[in-house]
C-alpha cells in the first residue's frame, strides 16, 4: 500500500506540472509571444555579438536549454535526449514565431522522469549504506553522459544518495567528537540513519518546490537558455511579483549582505557586499556554498536543490535576528556561520586611508576603495573620485613616499568615476576605449591636466575585482603609471549591459495586467588604451601572488558562452615613464621574497592541494577514504592558520580624527572607533598588503636611486 501511495504521489506532482505547461491561460499565450518577438528583435538589432539566430544558434540553445532542466544528467535517459533532437535546429524559427515545442516536450518528459525517481528514491535510502565498500561516484556532469536504461539511472541515484549521505554522516561525527556530555552522543549507526534522512527530507521538499512552477516559469527558464548563448550576461529577468524583493535583480541575499547564485544544485555564495553584516562577520566568503539555514536556535533548514528565491526568504529578516548558515567550503569544510541581520553600513562602502609607517620612519600611504560609488540623485551627491582625492591631499600631508590603492573585493561600479580617479594619477589622455556592434568606437580621457598624486603608486586587485576596478587599473598598468600586484587575474568583465523595462513596449497595456518583466543585452564592450580587452582574461597583475581565490572557479572565463578576448587599434597615448627596467627589477625582487616567504609557500601548497581535489571529480563512497582527504586539506590549512602572519618591518596607524576619550553616551564615536581598529588590525595581519608595501617602497628607491644619476 505504501508503495502504491508513493506513487500516486509522484505522479500528482508531475500531473501538476504537465498542467500548468500544456494548458497556459490566453494571458500567457499572449505573453509568450510577446516576450518571445522582444528577445528575437532585441538579440538580432542590438546584441554587441551579432550572432546569427540560425541553426548553429539553436543547436546551442538545445544543449544549454538541457542543462537548464538537467544539470547534473540525473533525469534524462539518452533516449530522451534523442526524442528532443528534433528541436535542435527549429529554437530559432520558434522563437521568431513565438512558439515553446522544445520546453512543452521537455518539461512532460522531465516531469515524467521526476515521477519515477520520487517512486523509488525513498527505497534507495531505506536500508544503511556500506561505507567500507571501495565505491566512487562521478560529480562532474560534462564527464559523464545521459544514462542509457532506467536501471543505469538508477544505480546512479543510489551512488549520489550514499555520496550525500556520507558527507553527512563525516559532519555529523565530527560534531559528536567535541560533545562533552556523552550521555547525548549518538551512535554511528543513529548518526548515519540521521543522515540518510536528512537526505530523503532535502529530495521531499525539492520535488515539491518544482511541483510549484508555473507555465511562467518555465516560459523564462526557455527565454535564459537562449539568450545566455550570446553571453553570460544577457538576461531576462521574470517580473516581480508579491515579495517586495526581487533576487533576479539585485542578487542580494537582504539581512546579511552576500550576493548569490544557483550553481549545480546549491546557493553558491558569488560575494560579499562590502559594511554588510557578513562583510563585518568576516567568515562568509566568496565560493562558499549554503547547504542550511537557521533561524535563531530552531533546527536548520536543508536548502539544496532549493531555487535562490525561495533559499532567500529564509535567509532574510528583521534587523538584529540571528540567521544560522551551514556553509560547505570549497576545501570540503563544513562550519556553521552566525550572522546577526543587519543594513549596510554604508560608511563602510567609501574610501578611507591609513598611513604604514616602516621601522626605518619612511610613511607610505594606504587607500581602500571598496567600489566606484556615485550618488547621481543628491545634489552634491558624494562619489569615489572626489573621496579618494580628499584621502590622497591627506596623505600628502603626512609625507608619504608612496600610496597603495586596494580594489581587491570592487566588484565595480560608475564607470565616470573609474575615468575620473585615472586622471588623479595621470596628466590628460585616453582612460578606455568603448567599442559598439557596428565597430563604432569612442575614446573616454581624463576631463582636465591636473595631477593630484604624482609619487610611487601600486594597486591591488584579485579575481573579484571588476568592471570599473579593471578599467582604472588597466589604463595606469598600461602607462606605466602604477605597479599592479595581486593574484593570477581579474575577473575580466569587460562588456557593457543595457536594460530594457518591458512593459514599455508592451501595446495596449493597463495597470492591472500581468508585467512583462524586463530584458538585460550586452550591446558594448570596453577596451584598454593599448588596443586589448579586459574581457575574459581580466587584468593581469605584474607582480603575481598566491591568492586563495584563485583556485576558485571566479571569473568571466568560468561563465558559460562568455565573450572572448580580442583586440582593436591602440589609442594615442604618452607612457608616464620609459624606463621599464625600474619595472622588471621590482618584479624580480618581489619574486624572490614571495619564494623565501614561508606563508606564500605554504599557501601555494595548500591551494595546489585544493586545485588536486577539484580536478578528482570522481568522489569516494568510503568513509576512511573521505576523512583521509579531508584530514591532508585540514592539515594544510591549519598550517596556514598556525603560521604568525602579524606583518613586520612597519605598523599601521589611523589617520581619522578619532577621539579614544570621548564620553560613553558618544555611541557613534564610540562605533566608528571600534571599526576604525577592527580594520586596521586587520590591515595588520594582511600578508599581500606586507609584500605592496615592499614593492611601493622598492619603487621609491629605485625612483631615488635613477633620479641621482
Amino acid at each position: 500500500m505504501r508503495r502504491k501511495i508513493l506513487l500516486l504521489m509522484g505522479f500528482v506532482v508531475a500531473a501538476i506540472l504537465v498542467t500548468n505547461l500544456v494548458f497556459p491561460k490566453n494571458e500567457d499565450i499572449r505573453r509568450q509571444r510577446f516576450l518571445s518577438h522582444m528577445v528575437y528583435q532585441g538579440l538580432k538589432g542590438w546584441h554587441y555579438s551579432g550572432m546569427a539566430i540560425d541553426d548553429a544558434m539553436s543547436e546551442k540553445a538545445f544543449w544549454n536549454y538541457l542543462r537548464f532542466l538537467d544539470y547534473n544528467k540525473r533525469y534524462f535517459l539518452k533516449s530522451d535526449v534523442e526524442s528532443l533532437k528534433k528541436y535542435l535546429h527549429k529554437i530559432d524559427d520558434d522563437l521568431e514565431d513565438g512558439k515553446v515545442g522544445l520546453m512543452t516536450d521537455a518539461t512532460k518528459i522531465m516531469t515524467q522522469r521526476i515521477a519515477e525517481v520520487q517512486e523509488f528514491l525513498p527505497k534507495l535510502v531505506s536500508e544503511p549504506f556500506d561505507f567500507t565498500k571501495d565505491e566512487a561516484v562521478e560529480l562532474e556532469s560534462e564527464k559523464r553522459d545521459f544514462c542509457s536504461t532506467p536501471e543505469q539511472l538508477r544505480e546512479y541515484w543510489r551512488k549520489i544518495l550514499k555520496y550525500q549521505t556520507l558527507s553527512r554522516y563525516v559532519n555529523y561525527k565530527e560534531i559528536e567528537k567535541d560533545k562533552k556530555d556523552k550521555s547525548k552522543k549518538q551512535s554511528d549507526s543513529e548518526l548515519e540513519e540521521k543522515a540518510r534522512n536528512a537526505v530523503l527530507k532535502s529530495y521531499k521538499d525539492m520535488f515539491n518546490r518544482l511541483g510549484q512552477d508555473t507555465f511562467n516559469d518555465h516560459f523564462s527558464r526557455y527565454l535564459n537558455a537562449i539568450l545566455q548563448v550570446f553571453d553570460p550576461h544577457s538576461t531576462y529577468f521574470a517580473p516581480k511579483q508579491k515579495s517586495d524583493f526581487d533576487i533576479d535583480m539585485t542578487g542580494q541575499l537582504e539581512g546579511i549582505g552576500a550576493l548569490l547564485r544557483e550553481e549545480d544544485g546549491y546557493v553558491k555564495v558569488v560575494s560579499i557586499v562590502p559594511g554588510g553584516p557578513s562583510w563585518r562577520q568576516k567568515q562568509l566568503d566568496a565560493g562558499d556554498s549554503i547547504i542550511k539555514v537557521g533561524q535563531g536556535d530552531e533546527e536548520s533548514v536543508d536548502i539544496v536543490g532549493m531555487r535562490v528565491d525561495d533559499a532567500v526568504k529564509l535567509i532574510r529578516g528583521k534587523k538584529g535576528s540571528r540567521v544560522r548558515l551551514t556553509v560547505k567550503k570549497p576545501d570540503g569544510r563544513i562550519m556553521e556561520i552566525p550572522i546577526v541581520r543587519d543594513v549596510v553600513v554604508i560608511e563602510e562602502t567609501y574610501a578611507k586611508s591609513a598611513l604604514l609607517k616602516k621601522d626605518n620612519g619612511e610613511t607610505y600611504g594606504y587607500i581602500s576603495l571598496p567600489k566606484f560609488y556615485n550618488d547621481y540623485i543628491r545634489e552634491n551627491g558624494r562619489n569615489s573620485t572626489t573621496d579618494v582625492n580628499v584621502e590622497l591631499d591627506k596623505l600628502k600631508t603626512k609625507g608619504v613616499k608612496g600610496v597603495i590603492l586596494d580594489l581587491r573585493n570592487n566588484t565595480g561600479g560608475a564607470l565616470q568615476d573609474a575615468v575620473r580617479m585615472s586622471g588623479l594619477f595621470i596628466k590628460d589622455g585616453p582612460v578606455v576605449q568603448v567599442r559598439n556592434r557596428d565597430g563604432e568606437i569612442e575614446v573616454l580621457k581624463d576631463p582636465d591636466k591636473s595631477i593630484t598624486y604624482k609619487g610611487p603608486l601600486v594597486i591591488l586587485l584579485n579575481v573579484l575585482s571588476a568592471s570599473a576596478s579593471e578599467i582604472l587599473a588597466a589604463a595606469l598598468q598600461d602607462y606605466g603609471r602604477a605597479i599592479i600586484v595581486g593574484g593570477e587575474h581579474s575577473f575580466g568583465k569587460g562588456t557593457v549591459q543595457v536594460y530594457l523595462d518591458l512593459d514599455r513596449y508592451s501595446p495596449n497595456r493597463t495597470e492591472d495586467d500581468l508585467s512583462m518583466g524586463a530584458l538585460k543585452l550586452t550591446i558594448q564592450k570596453f577596451y584598454r588604451i593599448n588596443g586589448e580587452s579586459n574581457q575574459f582574461k581580466g587584468v593581469v597583475p605584474d607582480v603575481v601572488l598566491p591568492d586563495r581565490y584563485d583556485f576558485y572557479d571566479i571569473g568571466e572565463k568560468f561563465l558559460e558562452y562568455p565573450l572572448k578576448w580580442d583586440t582593436i587599434q591602440s589609442a594615442s597615448f604618452k607612457k608616464w615613464s620609459a624606463k621599464s627596467q625600474l619595472k622588471q627589477d621590482l618584479v624580480a625582487h618581489s619574486r624572490q621574497r614571495v619564494m623565501q616567504n614561508e606563508f606564500f609557500k605554504q599557501n601555494s601548497a595548500y591551494l595546489q592541494q585544493l586545485k588536486a581535489r577539484n580536478d578528482n571529480t570522481l568522489q569516494t563512497l568510503n568513509y576512511d577514504k573521505m576523512v583521509a582527504e579531508q584530514k591532508t586539506l585540514r592539515e594544510e590549512l591549519d598550517k596556514l592558520e598556525t603560521l604568525d602572519t602579524k606583518v613586520t618591518g612597519y605598523y599601521v596607524a589611523s589617520l581619522r580624527d578619532i577621539e579614544k576619550g570621548k564620553k560613553s553616551s558618544d555611541r557613534l564615536t564610540r562605533e566608528k572607533a571600534e571599526r576604525e581598529e577592527g580594520w586596521l588590525e586587520e590591515l595588520g595581519k594582511d600578508l599581500v598588503l606586507s609584500e605592496a608595501v615592499k614593492v611601493v617602497s622598492d619603487a621609491a628607491h629605485l625612483k631615488q636611486a635613477a633620479s641621482a644619476k
